[in-house]
């Protein structure tokens, strides 16, 4: 199954009033944007990393055992992290050196909103003692 047609996703995070657009990558990682695709829509809590930097997840339910296409992060990535099924952003500093199958990036006109989204899941989600669930929304971005 092909969604590759579509070229681009939301992710809305409505109780802070912040939506991103991801540009897709289907010319370096068809597989993976399908296999994402088929997750679609997805509404699921985020989370902060903790050792790797400056980074968002979402778990999805995501089983992907295609091609990898391993690519250095930078800020704006947007990955699968295979064995946790998770979707993953950078969204600054990254403190490791390991690659990512990255299938698209955050549109570069959303990086200060993608900064006070990464800055608002580490403050609710890990820097509080009673941490706060942070509920994003990936779907198919309006043509």
């Amino acid at each position: 199954m092909t969604h590759t047609r579509r070229t681009g996703l939301s992710l809305t995070v409505d109780a802070l009033n912040i939506r991103l657009r991801i540009g897709l990558e289907p010319e370096r990682n068809p597989e993976l944007v399908d296999a994402v695709a088929g997750q679609l829509p997805l509404t699921s809590p985020m989370g902060h990393v903790v050792v790797s930097g400056e980074g968002i997840w979402l778990p999805s339910r995501l089983v992907y055992l295609g091609e990898p296409r391993m690519v250095q992060r930078q800020k704006g990535s947007v990955y699968i992290n295979a064995p946790g099924q998770s979707i993953c952003m950078t969204y600054g500093h990254v403190t490791e050196t390991a690659v990512v199958n990255q299938f698209g990036m955050v549109s570069e006109e959303d990086f200060d909103a993608l900064e006070k989204l990464g800055q608002a899941v580490w403050k609710m989600t890990v820097e509080q003692p009673r941490r706060v669930s942070v509920v994003a929304r990936l779907e198919w971005l309006a043509a």
